[in-house]
């Protein structure tokens, strides 16, 4: 076995565990979590975040590689702006839950004081879709750093992706549980605290979203 047979799969799993932690992914999964943040549903988000983005790059990637084609610019910008108006869907999600929320806890005073826990409603399969959509996103440029990674058989060239998607996913899931119990230490100490970092996380997501749209519709 030579060293680039041992260096692969290492490379595979170290780049997928650094690739989940982009500024997108996280501000996406953020948005969940801040929702359910109790240690078992933060890490679901995360796990359904990985297994999405995974199945998505998997899927893609092996019919690309496969076929040695690859993804028309114009399309590859094209779903990256729908990641960005997905971002920012999900930032005006989290802030018209967050302001619901306070409304009923004004008309409510008797009620619990973490409504981040007793009244809001998550998409529990969301996240899984939303996984996909960047995978979607992220598969032409792996793609294209596969074939000069692992530069054999369409069957090496799967088991990249794999063990890119194994990293990913672990990544998000430590990355969601971190998240979970901050939001979740927050909720304890009072909903004001609470309800300004989900306010703030919707309006990084948004921002983000804002900021990937643009730079897909007009590119450097």
């Amino acid at each position: 076995m030579d060293s680039l047979q041992v260096l692969a799969p290492l490379t595979a799993l170290v780049a997928g565990f650094a690739h989940a932690l982009e500024p997108d992914h996280m501000a996406a999964v953020t948005t969940f979590v801040s929702r359910r943040p109790r240690p078992l549903q933060a890490v679901g988000f995360g796990v359904r975040w990985g297994i999405g983005h995974s199945a998505a790059i998997l899927v893609v990637g092996c019919i690309l590689i496969a076929l040695d084609i690859r993804l028309p610019d114009l399309l590859a910008r094209g779903l990256e702006f729908g990641v960005g108006a997905m971002l920012l869907g999900l930032g005006g999600w989290l802030l018209w839950s967050v302001l619901h929320d306070r409304a009923h806890r004004m008309a409510h005073a008797g009620a619990p004081a973490d409504d981040a826990h007793a009244h809001g409603h998550s998409h529990r399969h969301g996240s899984l879709w939303v996984g996909m959509a960047h995978g979607l996103s992220g598969t032409a440029p792996l793609v294209a750093a596969v074939s000069a990674t692992a530069a054999g058989s369409p069957l090496q060239a799967a088991g990249y992706l794999f063990l890119f998607g194994v990293g990913t996913t672990v990544a998000m899931a430590l990355y969601a549980v971190v998240a979970g119990l901050v939001f979740d230490h927050a909720g304890h100490r009072g909903p004001a605290l609470s309800g300004a970092l989900r306010a703030l996380t919707a309006v990084g997501s948004a921002g983000i979203g804002v900021l990937w749209m643009v730079n897909a519709a007009f590119p450097a």
